[in-house]
């Protein structure tokens, strides 16, 4: 973990550290055993991994160490000690979450028959959304697949942890500052050691004190980079609830998103598997205060304004009708034939970007103030000239200007210029 110090102690996961060394000692009894330490990222999966290779060798066993990047490179683990071929062993593998389960079957299956050593296997990879099962990998009846699933710091243990890597403990207004990383390991500690270089943190003796309530630059850049690792999708719904608020419900997400909740399911599978958000019965929570913090002050006010007032279900952009006006759409007046509000066709995000071309901005700039890419703008304004029976962004303006529009009807063939 960074800012970890090498000799520090393993905090606030005492009841992992048992549990491993259990489940590791049972290999001494000739049990085969394929571990998993799994959890999101930044909780302390390496570190926990780190110790478990120190509990092998406490118990005599060879232990050899992989990472992986994506790629399983079984032939390049050292087995075996060469001096004792019989002797039992642990192989440990970091960023596992890489290997589909024939990797990891191919990893096991270059250990020989049951006439070989006792061994364990221990892989520390993410939970994520689709993570391949391990279960049923090793099919030796004396064999079993084990899962730690790691969480966030009780607070004790946070503060514990902010103390060893500040040099001091963290008085009573420091301490309720770095709460707001709500026991994520990682954030904890970038946030109170960025706060230490930046000067917002003073350590006087033997107490670590607040000189100001600042968010580090390199946190804000880091979190900003590790989101931007995810799909467009995962960045939208984030970005959105962040807006919303602390808490908000999945109905109200996918109201501005313009999406049919189930559509939304595979998403919500992926922010809640990388820690982001809790889901508690179509309740949407951010994971921790700080997180969200950081989200939202990506935003620019504008756009956090634009998609809460679409979450409520504002009044579409309309203007006061002219006398009954004809142009290249046919479209009439407010009070001409056959007229109808030009919203009424339209959904709540179309609406929003009807009215922002009728303010004259391109796609990118549209896409720029509520959040979008270019291209979900593009592919949203070819709805609204399909619903308005439009084909220019002349006419568009036309429509939204007198408040009419026709009844939906055949797309014309012209796609809506940027």
């Amino acid at each position: 973990m960074l800012g970890a110090v090498p000799d520090a102690p393993l905090r606030g996961r005492e009841a992992e550290v048992d549990r491993l060394t259990s489940l590791i000692g049972h290999v001494m009894a000739g049990r085969c055993t394929l571990i998993t330490i799994e959890g999101p990222p930044g909780c302390g999966k390496s570190r926990l991994l780190r110790e478990s290779m120190r509990i092998a060798e406490g118990f005599g066993l060879s232990v050899c160490a992989k990472y992986t990047d994506g790629a399983c490179q079984a032939g390049g683990l050292s087995r075996r000690d060469p001096e004792d071929p019989h002797r039992p062993y642990a192989v440990a593998v970091d960023n596992a979450h890489h290997l589909d389960h024939e990797d990891v079957r191919a990893l096991i299956a270059r250990e020989g028959g049951p006439d070989g050593p006792a061994r364990v296997w221990i892989l520390a990879r993410r939970a994520s959304a689709g993570a391949p099962p391990l279960e049923g990998v090793l099919l030796s009846p004396t064999a079993g697949t084990e899962r730690v699933k790691l969480g966030t710091l009780p607070p004790g243990a946070a503060m514990a942890l902010a103390a060893d890597a500040l040099g001091a403990p963290p008085d009573a207004g420091l301490a309720r500052v770095l709460g707001r990383a709500g026991g994520h390991p990682r954030r904890l500690l970038e946030l109170a050691q960025g706060m230490l270089e930046e000067g917002s943190i003073a350590v006087d003796g033997y107490r670590a004190r607040l000189v100001a309530d600042r968010l580090p630059r390199r946190l804000v850049e880091r979190v900003e980079s590790s989101l931007m690792g995810y799909s467009p999708e995962f960045r939208q719904m984030v970005r959105v609830a962040a807006a919303l608020g602390n808490e908000v419900s999945f109905e109200k997400v996918a109201r501005v998103l313009n999406e049919a909740p189930t559509a939304l399911l595979p998403t919500l599978d992926e922010v809640v598997a990388a820690g982001v958000l809790e889901n508690s019965a179509g309740r949407l929570t951010f994971r921790d205060e700080l997180l969200h913090r950081l989200i939202t002050g990506w935003m620019p006010e504008t756009v956090r304004d634009a998609l809460r007032g679409q979450a409520s279900g504002p009044p579409r952009p309309t203007a006061p009708a002219l006398p009954a006006e004809t142009g290249a759409t046919g479209a009439t007046g407010a009070d001409g034939p056959g007229a109808a509000p030009y919203g009424e066709h339209l959904s709540d995000q179309e609406a929003v970007i009807a009215g922002l071309v009728h303010e004259g901005l391109t796609n990118r700039q549209i896409a720029r103030r509520l959040g979008l890419s270019p291209h979900t703008v593009n592919y949203h304004l070819r709805k609204v000239f399909r619903k308005l029976g439009v084909a220019s962004r002349v006419d568009l303006t036309r429509v939204v200007r007198g408040g009419t529009g026709k009844a939906p009807g055949p797309a014309p063939a012209l796609a809506p210029p940027a």
